[in-house]
């Protein structure tokens, strides 16, 4: 035992030489400036990407050099390398600045969704400590993409901040490759292109980055990181010109291609199919039957911004299983139709996390699938993974997006129709009235859109016990045991129909009386009074929907009373989002109004100002209260 402990003793001391020694804590301070809430960085951070013709093939070696320096004591850190049945982990390697190896743990697998694998893609992690401030080490990683297409696109940023960064294709002649550059301004990226022994070599350098921050409420990285789209068209070799990906017409046949291989049988679900139609009077109704069968019994198994897995899987094996990805469940959507006879068609789109449209031919254009029916001249959207999107309607991250939908031999190119802020109406009506110290009333919320879809997902997912305080916290998000909130309804789970709740209420705590005078809070829920867009965002603020917020309320003025004050409004109009609110006395009530609308959804980085300012005057207007003074 004591020979073990000495043995540990000497390899931790060992390796803790080995870290002062390769340490550089003068360097470490000096980034820190620059990047003071990072622990990690890298000194240069460089990859390149070589294109080979191969026995007739064309790959991709790809090679990755990370020189990190840690900049803080004690730091436990893990590389990740992601892999799949097209993109193979040549090696790995870990090393001190002076070339002495380190042997980090690691760890390799499949994501899975509980026990359930869904897709081929996969994912190593290298984890290793640095004992040290200013500890350097480098790490390496080499991997080979036998299939050009699935390298889509590449970014400057990473994980960690970067002092300098490089990034360099070699493309030999005769291979066509475009890379598109996507969100360079307002970065210093300096580029090169040098032409050498029958290749093109582009170099594109950077220095000072940030790391990639993964911000809450953004439409994500494809819209503001600058990064390169990868379009792999064709190639010549020995065997002649072969295409990979050079026009959206490639893209379409790839994908079709693999939708061949798949070999449904409807013998399955064929009996549920008859008995779900079997009543119903129009072909409207039967899709619907359908469209929602699946939307209720199938669960959905995301994987987002995948590339690895473009095959659907077969219809009957998601019936069978109860479970699919978005592939598997159009697939199913589309199978079923067709059993009951209807003209149904699988459809590859790109939801709103991707900018691009199919003008670039590459398979980050497409992460999703659904389906697409035509009945009776009138085209049906169908997306099974929307669980509480009714028939006719569209989720919001699918809308205004271009769609390919399968025909045959060829396909159609459309878009999915886009809703207004008004289909995400969310309405609150309450009538007030004052008892003594206290703030009765009843009111009528109205949702619908995202909303009640968001609101039934909730109410769904947790005990049966357990939904009744989903509603009361929506009738009244803030109150205290001493307060009386009932819900004088249960509202369906219907899809079709805007959500409506109906409910009572007895508040003590939003009136307080000082002399003669009553302290009346009206509005309680005070929307978005804290939202302030910090100078430090990268993104964009997206709410993931459209903004159409209402609440109006009247309060009845108790007898002998008057009002010695009322708060202010506002009033503010801008392209992309309006504020208005309002108080006004009518006779013996006291009217209050407030609408806020979010046309796009959207409040752009060039917005924040404007849309600062007017959630800061909106606080002051949701501070100020109602002043009720009683009369002689």
């Amino acid at each position: 035992m004591r020979i073990l402990f000495s043995l540990c003793a000497i390899l931790f001391t060992v390796h803790s030489y080995a870290q002062v020694k390769n340490a550089n804590p003068e360097r470490a301070k000096s980034i820190k400036v620059n990047h003071k809430e990072a622990k990690i960085a890298s000194v240069k951070n460089s990859s390149s990407y070589t294109y080979t013709i191969a026995d007739d093939n064309l790959v991709v070696l790809n090679e990755n050099t990370k020189d990190l320096i840690s900049l803080t004591g004690n730091l436990d850190h893990a590389e990740h390398v992601f892999y799949n049945d097209n993109i193979t982990v040549v090696s790995t390697e870990t090393r001190y600045t002076n070339g002495k190896s380190v042997r980090p743990a690691n760890s390799c697998g499949n994501y899975e969704v509980e026990d359930i694998f869904y897709s081929d893609a996969r994912v190593c992690f290298y984890r290793f400590n640095f004992l040290y401030e200013g500890t350097e080490m480098t790490f390496q990683s080499k991997l080979r993409y036998k299939d050009p297409r699935y390298l889509t696109r590449v970014f400057f940023h990473d994980d960690e901040p970067s002092v300098e960064r490089e990034i360099i294709f070699t493309i030999p002649e005769q291979a066509d490759v475009e890379l598109v550059e996507q969100n360079f301004e307002g970065y210093s990226i300096k580029k090169s292109v040098v032409k050498s022994d029958g290749k093109n070599v582009y170099t594109f350098k950077v220095s000072n980055l940030t790391e990639l921050k993964a911000e809450e409420n953004s439409r994500g990285a494809l819209y503001h990181y600058p990064h390169l789209v990868i379009l792999t068209r064709k190639y010549r070799s020995t065997a002649g010109e072969k295409t990979i990906l050079s026009s959206p017409d490639d893209l379409y046949n790839w994908c079709s291609s693999l939708v061949k291989q798949v070999n449904n049988d409807p013998t399955p679900f064929k009996p549920l199919v008859e008995k779900l139609v079997a009543d119903k009077k129009t072909p409207e109704d039967k899709i619907r039957a359908i469209y929602y069968w699946v939307q209720d019994n199938i669960k959905y198994i995301a994987f987002e911004d995948g590339i690895a897995g473009f095959r659907p899987e077969a219809a009957q094996n998601v019936f069978t299983n109860q479970y699919g990805d978005c592939k598997g469940m159009a697939n199913l959507t589309k199978e079923m139709l067709k059993v009951a006879g209807f003209d149904a068609r699988l459809t590859w789109i790109g939801t709103n996390r991707i900018p691009y449209s199919y003008n670039l031919p590459s398979l980050g254009v497409n992460n999703h699938m659904i389906c697409t029916v035509t009945s009776g001249g009138k085209e049906y959207i169908l997306d099974a993974t929307e669980k509480y999107i009714a028939l006719g309607k569209n989720g919001e991250r699918i809308q205004g997006k271009e769609m390919m939908v399968e025909n045959g031999e060829t396909y159609l190119l459309k878009k999915v129709p886009v809703s207004d802020y008004n289909s995400n109406l969310i309405w609150r009506k309450e009538t007030l009235s004052l008892d003594g110290n206290s703030l009765s009333g009843e009111g009528e919320l109205t949702m619908q859109g995202e909303a009640l879809k968001n609101v039934f997902y909730l109410s769904t997912n947790v005990k049966q016990e357990d939904q009744g305080k989903v509603y009361d916290r929506l009738a009244v998000s803030d109150y205290t045991n001493s307060d009386k909130v009932k819900v004088t309804n249960t509202p369906p789970v219907d899809r079709e129909k805007p959500l409506e709740l109906k409910y009572t209420f007895s508040l003590s705590n939003k009136v307080s009386g000082f002399g003669d005078d009553l302290y009346v809070d009206m509005d309680w829920n005070k929307p978005f009074q804290n939202l302030i867009m910090e100078d430090t965002r990268v993104s964009d603020y997206y709410f993931n929907r459209k903004v159409k917020q209402k609440t109006s309320k009247k309060l009845t003025l108790p007898a002998q009373y008057k009002v010695s004050h009322l708060p202010k409004g506002i009033s503010k109009k801008f392209p992309d989002f309006s504020i208005e609110v309002s108080y006004e006395v009518v006779g013996n009530t006291i009217v209050y109004n407030n609408e806020i609308t979010v046309n796009n959804g959207l409040i752009r980085k060039q917005n924040f100002t404007e849309w600062n300012a007017c959630i800061k005057e909106l606080k002051e207007i949701y501070n100020d209260q109602l002043v009720l003074t009683k009369t002689p």
